[in-house]
């Protein structure tokens, strides 16, 4: 799954690498530690055909959903065509999320009594961002005032990936996102395609300090390669006690 992600340009850096027609978003914070029900930039293409950046909340509400609680913060590429929260919105309601990097736990081996531990992965090429595929729903309470929520699309690990994850979110190439983007149902083989796990080389990856297991930690240090100052590996419990 993905349920950690990184938002450190601002909202016209992201828009002019997203190529959008129009930006209908405030200037959210710079974030180092982004999670689910905070809002995060999405592209998507309106009823005239343009490409606008809104800023939607992290956590898909389906539009028959009865109250606004229950959310899907991912949705799996094999199985969202057929699931009632995400198949509509499969054909109709696609977008890119803009990701400066997101976070993943390396869970231990079994029988191994430690904490998971913490990896960043961001674009292997400085200063860029990573065009994530995402689905966004309408929900609207009982005055009809409009919740825009959305789900990241996550599909199987790539060789950088899978030695933390088996999963990891759907990375669009730039030359994909127009397709993604036009509103209208894609043919089975061709949405297999844009779902297939990003090239090896588009990532890179090491540890990172536990304290990103909060959310209330927000900082740049979050995101720098942590080493632990012990010789003992932080998690591991010796004689009872949690190190």
């Amino acid at each position: 799954m993905c349920g950690r992600t990184t938002s450190t340009l601002s909202r016209d850096q992201f828009a002019q690498l997203l190529d959008v027609d129009e930006v209908d978003a405030p200037e959210l914070p710079i974030s180092w530690n982004v999670a689910p029900t905070q809002d995060i930039y999405v592209a998507a293409t309106t009823s005239s055909g343009s490409r606008k950046l809104r800023a939607l909340r992290w956590g898909l509400v389906p539009h028959w959903s009865k109250e606004p609680r229950v959310a899907f913060i991912n949705a799996r590429a094999e199985t969202m065509v057929t699931k009632p929260a995400f198949r509509s919105a499969v054909g109709f309601r696609r977008g890119v999320a803009p990701l400066s990097g997101f976070y993943e736990w390396k869970r231990p081996q079994p029988g191994l009594r430690a904490r998971a531990e913490p990896f960043y992965f961001r674009p292997a090429s400085p200063g860029s961002a990573l065009g994530v595929a995402v689905l966004y729903e309408i929900w609207r309470d009982t005055e009809g005032t409009p919740l825009r929520t959305v789900a990241i699309i996550t599909t199987a690990a790539n060789g950088t990936m899978s030695p933390v994850h088996h999963r990891m979110p759907v990375i669009l190439s730039p030359g994909d996102w127009a397709e993604w983007l036009a509103p209208g149902p894609l043919s089975a083989t061709r949405l297999a395609q844009l779902m297939a796990p990003a090239p090896d080389d588009l990532l890179e990856t090491y540890p990172v300090s536990p304290a990103v297991n909060s959310a209330k930690n927000n900082g740049p240090e979050l995101i720098e390669r942590w080493q632990p100052t012990s010789s003992i590996r932080p998690g591991v419990i010796v004689e009872g006690q949690l190190l």
